[in-house]
């Protein structure tokens, strides 16, 4: 591809993801008349490594902090340097696990909300549909949702909500500190969005709104993504697949925010990453590295997907902002 026709394709999927993420997500309603040229500046300049790259690390964030003995949260201390050291070298760090009574009192909240993503559903779903009934177990509810023909079940978690569970662990001091380490800023913009996914056969186009196909996010000038797996995950439920090291350089053919085929990602890289694990597992990735999610196979798989951005873009009335300065 020569340069001419890269930077022309370039600068059409900028326009093109911009206006379908700032209508999408009703951007104008959460932020200032500027968020639509500020996401348009970010799609097509960010997309080049050579920017993104330039924003470090800060080191001085943590080196007081080394490690932070364990706590009610994590069952196990975090070395705070080496899990950012991990996130910038790989683009990923190691599995680590919160606490069993933390895991479900965060999975019943999830549960319990009502804030769905209808938008892609079927237009003869309604959210009391979605709900879990009085005294439905989580397998009945998971196998309605499926007799549904509900592959995906998506929704936003409030992290203004004081109460949550989950902010204990967003907003606990390991957390924030490798954010406002990694990220190189005292500004933070935090989302949640629940996950359920079912072994359900997929067409195209689903499989592209699951992103069950190899992409790449370009969200915020920077961020990373905290996984949270609530049930049991292995190769046959769906587990996360990173590319390494794709979140500082990729193939000229994967620089445009695209879908990708197994095979073209094969063929370029030498190596993926598979996480599996237990229900509480969690891990972060800087998902401006290319990734995917496995299409289930015989199981269902629960997940939470928290992302830190650098700055204020808020992408949801749930979303959390907080100006550390």
């Amino acid at each position: 591809m020569n340069t001419t026709i890269f930077f022309s394709k370039l600068f059409l999927d900028a326009c093109r993801d911009t206006y379908k993420v700032y209508n999408y997500f009703k951007l104008k309603k959460n932020n200032n008349f500027t968020i639509f040229y500020k996401i348009f500046f970010i799609k097509f300049f960010y997309a080049f490594e050579i920017l993104r790259n330039r924003i470090k690390p800060n080191f001085d964030v943590i080196n007081q902090k080394k490690k932070i003995p364990k706590n009610d949260i994590f069952n196990e201390e975090l070395n705070l340097v080496n899990l950012v050291k991990d996130l910038d070298s790989h683009g990923y760090t190691k599995n680590h696990t919160i606490k069993d009574n933390i895991t479900e009192d965060i999975l019943k909240e999830a549960l319990n909300y009502d804030n769905f993503d209808i938008n892609k559903l079927g237009s003869n779903i309604e959210i009391k549909d979605l709900m879990v009934n009085k005294g439905e177990s989580l397998n009945e509810y998971i196998n309605r949702l499926s007799s549904l023909g509900i592959s995906r079940l998506t929704k936003t978690i409030d992290l203004n909500n004081e109460n949550l569970t989950l902010n204990k662990v967003i907003l606990s001091e390991e957390i924030i500190s490798i954010a406002k380490s990694y990220l190189n800023t005292k500004k933070l913009s935090i989302n949640a969005t629940f996950f359920i996914s079912n072994p359900l056969k997929t067409n195209e186009e689903e499989k592209y709104k699951n992103a069950q196909y190899f992409h790449w996010d370009n969200d915020f000038t920077k961020f990373f993504k905290l996984y949270i797996y609530l049930n049991d995950v292995n190769l046959d439920n769906g587990p996360h697949i990173f590319v390494p090291g794709t979140h500082k350089i990729k193939k000229q053919e994967n620089k445009l925010c695209r879908l990708f085929s197994d095979e073209n990602i094969n063929r370029n890289y030498s190596q993926t990453k598979t996480f599996l694990g237990k229900k509480g597992t969690f891990f972060l990735v800087d998902s401006y590295g290319i990734h995917k999610g496995l299409t289930p196979k015989n199981n269902y798989r629960l997940m939470l997907n928290i992302h830190f951005g650098k700055g204020k873009i808020l992408y949801s009335e749930n979303d959390k902002y907080i100006n550390f300065n």
